[in-house]
């Protein structure tokens, strides 16, 4: 459960926690939350309170908190994008289980497997799954209906046309389940966090109008893993198309994707307090070790750095 340990996940999972009648008491003051210790406690409120509460939880995680990371998952998303986006999550925070998905216009069905060892527990796979759910409201899904996949036995559903349903127990671990809807109107956000930028930050896309038109693209959802058939797209035009005309202007599309990250990566190193993890996540990184290294490339500097410096910058506001 190392993804819901870190991020400002786990804090926020105790606050929702503690909302619960049968968890108030499994986190005492002062308690460290290990990996281990979360998926300990999380046994305990199945064991008491039946297994449909670990789904009410992760539900309400994904809809109640405003945690930075959470921002991230709902902002701009499509189905596939929210599950595209807690992959990568399960990628940066060095997750041990990992999720698969496939969809269809109305449906999306995921599976948990692992990068090594045992695979993820029920409990994890529970709670990922009304976390998923609670996402996929939170972007303007409606009528969501759920059901877990055994490997054998009938489907067991979790969520009826956006209720929970009470299900105390069922056999296996829950490695596989659909969620289905019948309407997604998207949901209108302005991109948060805008900040201050220190004049060390690396200079803003300029030139021919089909770079501003990208920049545009790119800056407006930084943490998206982009594609240039995607962005193409939205220019109306092709690939290859674009590939061409950012040849002829001495550039290219990874080179600007990378710049879009790192100069938004400076605004939020400079002007929220947020976690340089974090921040790397929000900007579209893999790991900790590419923003790093991308950011040292074009800043001149590693990341904590640059905060350090940016902390005496003139005008500098704090979220």
């Amino acid at each position: 459960m190392q993804e819901f340990v870190s991020f400002g996940l786990q804090g926020a999972l105790i606050r929702q926690l503690a909302w619960l009648p049968q968890g108030y008491d499994l986190v005492p003051d002062a308690t460290v939350m290990t990996a281990g210790r979360l998926r300990s406690v999380m046994l305990q409120l199945e064991e008491a309170a039946g297994s449909y509460v670990l789904v009410k939880l992760g539900r309400h995680l994904a809809l109640k908190e405003q945690a930075p990371v959470l921002t991230m998952l709902r902002y701009g998303g499509s189905p596939d994008l929210i599950v595209e986006r807690w992959r990568r999550l399960e990628s940066y925070s060095h997750a041990r289980g990992r999720t698969e998905h496939s969809t269809t216009s109305r449906s999306i069905t995921l599976h948990r497997g692992s990068v090594r060892g045992q695979a993820p527990s029920r409990v994890e796979n529970l709670l990922l799954h009304g976390f998923i759910v609670g996402l996929l409201e939170a972007i303007g899904v409606e009528g969501i209906t759920s059901v877990i996949l055994p490997s054998h036995g009938s489907a067991v559903t979790m969520v009826r046309n956006g209720k929970l349903v009470k299900v105390r127990d069922f056999a296996g671990r829950g490695l596989r389940w659909r969620i289905s809807w019948q309407s997604f109107v998207p949901v209108s956000q302005g991109y948060p966090f805008m900040a201050n930028m220190p004049g060390t930050a690396p200079a803003a896309l300029t030139g021919r109008p089909v770079i501003r038109k990208l920049a545009a693209i790119l800056e407006n959802d930084v943490g998206r893993g982009w594609t240039i058939d995607e962005v193409a797209h939205q220019l109306e035009t092709s690939a290859r198309t674009l590939q061409r005309r950012l040849q002829t202007a001495n550039t290219r599309f990874s080179d600007l994707l990378r710049l879009t990250r790192v100069r938004e990566a400076c605004r939020l190193i400079s002007g929220t307090q947020m976690s340089i993890g974090e921040i790397g996540y929000w900007c579209g990184f893999t790991d900790n070790a590419h923003f790093s290294r991308d950011f040292r490339r074009l800043v001149g500097m590693p990341p904590s750095v640059y905060r350090e410096a940016s902390l005496g910058h003139a005008g500098l506001t704090r979220a």
